[in-house]
């Protein structure tokens, strides 16, 4: 191998590194405090992917718990300290555009056309990959997803729990 080579590697391996974080930065998550239409999309759908079993069935009331939720997750987000919303403004990006899910998660489908399989896959892709960093941002995107859905008085029940005891 000459110096050439690696020359020319580094400019792609750099040229591509820098069209991932500018695909990354153009649909963030979250921009100005609101989560974007991709963060939105990409919170829906690895919503349908955990809570598959715990949402209502297909249908109206399913939209609507996943509208729910998505709005819980928004608030939540909103008073995270603002190191953290950065975090998950970023990876929400990077799972929100093809690349991202492509390195991440190994789907090209977008969220919103995903089958709860399919998210279901790449969600497992995630948990069990070699890169410390991907399975914690599974981590991250299920229990973040879980802590919202489950600390709804909606969630209680699924959960078993009956509600705080009144005094």
């Amino acid at each position: 191998m000459n110096r050439r080579f690696f020359l020319r590697a580094g400019l792609a391996v750099g040229g591509g590194l820098a069209l991932f974080g500018g695909a990354v930065f153009w649909r963030r998550g979250l921009s100005e405090g609101q989560l974007t239409e991709s963060g939105r999309e990409t919170l829906r759908g690895i919503a349908r992917g955990v809570l598959d079993n715990v949402l209502p069935a297909e249908g109206p009331a399913r939209e609507a718990a996943l509208d729910a939720h998505v709005q819980r997750m928004a608030a939540m987000l909103n008073n995270a300290p603002p190191m953290l919303r950065q975090e998950i403004s970023l990876l929400l990006g990077a799972l929100g555009n093809t690349a991202g899910r492509l390195a991440l998660a190994q789907m090209s489908t977008p969220w919103s056309s995903a089958t709860v399989p399919q998210i279901q896959a790449a969600l497992q892709t995630m948990r069990t990959h070699p890169l410390d960093t991907t399975k914690m941002a599974y981590g991250a995107v299920r229990d973040l997803t879980c802590i919202s859905y489950f600390s709804a008085p909606e969630g209680w029940a699924v959960a078993g729990y009956p509600g705080p005891v009144q005094i």
